[in-house]
């Protein structure tokens, strides 16, 4: 009998709690700050929160990185992630190690670290390409921005603490619910997925449909690209089923934000953020809607985490992050956030807001800058410049001058800097309008920032396979985030792209000096293009690893007995053999130093 009258009390509890939550629920109806705090573990709990350690494993997806123009992703893997926030200074520190194709063959772990203090922003690690030595130094205040806005959209405790605190930042707005703004991702852009690539050789492994393996398989280039698909249709549509949740059966919290409001989507039933959404700016594709989807909740010490966190920009895979362990309020010694010796931070305001507006394109592509940068300036030869980021973005951009003209090879991400090498060639050559930009390829850190250059009136001159690429980019939506030259002024349509046949050159004619444009065949990607100043025998060669032959002459680092030499530099030897170019010196797009054909030999074939 006690345990029948047991079991009937425990229904009725239950059945009395269950109720009592539904009613504390429906208290929320009308206030969404209070339902997401209890969501978080409470109003009490959160204002007690001064901070905590996570550590977790780490998937990042590269959009603008695969052998196709305008299709397929890149995914890094970091097994290792660890950050410990101090929300009470606004001081992050990030440690990850991720694992990087060596050389010689096999991986090698990449350990980085990020400090994030307040504004300022420094970091630890070994430049893998060789172009920055110093291991410690400052991140630039667009880098220490986005960084830093990445952190507090992957953790919404710190941004409703903020509201909770400051009830100014509550925006007394909703949006309308399952309506995509910005712009999307299609299926077929996103696959297929780079899973591995080998350094050596350039091919890859990959996450694809039959579909697309039966079309690629149809190109000239695909043998020289691809290790192994992974066939996996499916992939795709389970991100989407994961990330994707119907909006309007959930409450709407919106608060403030220096780029674009940020709308959380708040369970009424679970009192948990299930999404939260914002937009932001990419340098390809414009306005681009940003979303975390927060999953496997848990509490820690009464603070409640989600253990799976999914970012998607345009709908696509950015980060997708599992978290392993979680400390509240963790005890930081004295220097766990104490910045690199010896290394100055200078901070530049409108470098920093820039960096908030396309904080993913940044941190895709680290070495890219997003601020208006000052120039370095190399003369190579009369007439023949190549020009820099300050501080350094890794893309050295050649302007050569022509009878009637000036011709601009290979822009690099950043739009500002075109800007600045407008102004620059303005200045140098008054009465020489730019007539013709050429990208050796679509990768975003080496074609990204074209579009000043056509608003100037500039032809474009690109591998034919990338011209609808690059038209989609010219003829975009008229960005409400991040105005940019194209966006001034200009007439849709009027763009002048010109297509490099895969075998034939394109001659840019110049009593001057004429410049060939001739396309690569390789595994690196199917648009390449390389650029040839005819009467000074020198050649533009982009992505094809003259940079790195430079770096090891400087060095004085040999190619080892084990190590067999470059994709990229193969392919581009074999192109000059093809079309009979005669070159006396090479330049590459991430180095300033120009080596010898013979340099190009030796490392071949010592």
């Amino acid at each position: 009998m006690r345990v029948a009258i047991s079991k009937i009390t425990i229904l009725f509890l239950s059945f009395f709690t269950l109720n009592a939550y539904a009613h504390s629920s429906a208290n929320h109806d009308e206030d969404p700050l209070s339902l997401a705090l209890v969501g978080l573990g409470g109003s009490d709990v959160i204002q007690q929160l001064k901070g905590y350690k996570i550590e977790s494993e780490r998937d990042e997806y590269i959009m603008g990185q695969n052998p196709e123009p305008g299709i397929g992703m890149f995914r890094i893997s970091a097994p290792i992630y660890r950050t410990s926030h101090n929300l009470e200074q606004q001081f992050v520190r990030i440690g990850l190690i991720n694992l990087v194709a060596a050389r010689e063959g096999g991986y090698f772990e990449n350990e980085i670290k990020t400090l994030l203090l307040g504004e300022e922003g420094y970091v630890s690690e070994n430049d893998i390409m060789g172009i920055v030595k110093e291991k410690d130094k400052p991140l630039s205040s667009d880098k220490s921005a986005a960084a830093m806005r990445t952190e507090r959209l992957l953790n919404p405790h710190i941004l409703i603490k903020e509201a909770l605190k400051d009830s100014n930042l509550i925006l007394n707005q909703t949006i309308k619910a399952n309506v995509e703004n910005g712009w999307r991702y299609k299926e077929d852009e996103v696959m297929p997925v780079t899973i591995d690539r080998v350094r050596q050789s350039g091919k890859r492994t990959l996450i694809a449909s039959k579909k697309w393996e039966d079309q690629a398989s149809k190109k000239t280039f695909y043998p020289q690209m691809i290790n192994k698909t992974v066939n996996d249709p499916d992939w795709f549509k389970r991100w989407q089923k994961s990330t994707q949740i119907d909006e309007s059966g959930y409450m709407q919290l919106t608060i403030k934000n220096d780029v674009h409001p940020i709308t959380f989507f708040i369970n009424p039933e679970t009192s948990r953020i299930d999404k939260l959404k914002t937009m932001e700016w990419d340098v390809i594709y414009g306005d681009i809607e940003l979303e975390v989807k927060y999953d496997d909740w848990q509490s820690y010490d009464g603070v409640l985490f989600p253990m799976k966190v999914r970012m998607s920009q345009g709908g696509a895979p950015r980060l997708e992050i599992t978290r392993k362990k979680i400390e509240i309020n963790p005890q930081y010694s004295s220097d766990h956030f104490l910045p690199p010796n010896g290394v100055t931070y200078v901070h530049d305001e409108n470098s920093a807001k820039r960096g908030k507006t396309l904080s993913q394109t940044l941190r895709m592509f680290t070495l890219s800058g997003a601020s208006r940068p000052q120039l370095n300036t190399l003369k190579l030869d009369d007439g023949i410049y190549l020009l820099s980021a300050k501080p350094l973005d890794g893309i050295y951009t050649m302007v050569v001058e022509q009878s009637n003209g000036l011709v601009v090879i290979e822009p690099g991400m950043n739009d500002l800097k075109g800007e600045e090498v407008i102004k620059w060639a303005k200045k140098k050559y008054p009465k020489k309008p730019i007539t013709h930009l050429i990208s050796t390829h679509h990768h975003n850190d080496h074609g990204g920032g074209f579009r000043p250059y056509v608003a100037e009136g500039a032809a474009l001159v690109v591998h034919e396979t990338a011209r609808e690429f690059y038209s989609m980019q010219i003829n975009r939506p008229k960005s409400s985030i991040v105005i940019d030259a194209l966006d001034r002024g200009f007439k849709k349509g009027t763009e002048k792209i010109i297509g490099v046949t895969p075998d034939l050159g394109y001659l840019i004619e110049d009593n001057l000096q004429p410049i060939t444009v001739y396309p690569v065949l390789n595994g690196h990607v199917e648009d390449m293009v390389i650029a040839v100043i005819d009467n000074k025998k020198m050649l533009y060669a982009g992505d094809l690893y003259v940079s790195g032959i430079a770096r090891d002459k400087r060095s004085g680092t040999k190619r080892g007995p084990n190590v067999v030499p470059y994709h990229s530099a193969i392919s581009l030897n074999k192109a000059i053999i093809k079309f009979t170019i005669p070159i006396e010196s090479l330049v590459g797009s991430h180095d300033k130093e120009p080596v010898s054909y013979k340099d190009l030999i030796d490392y071949i074939t010592d």
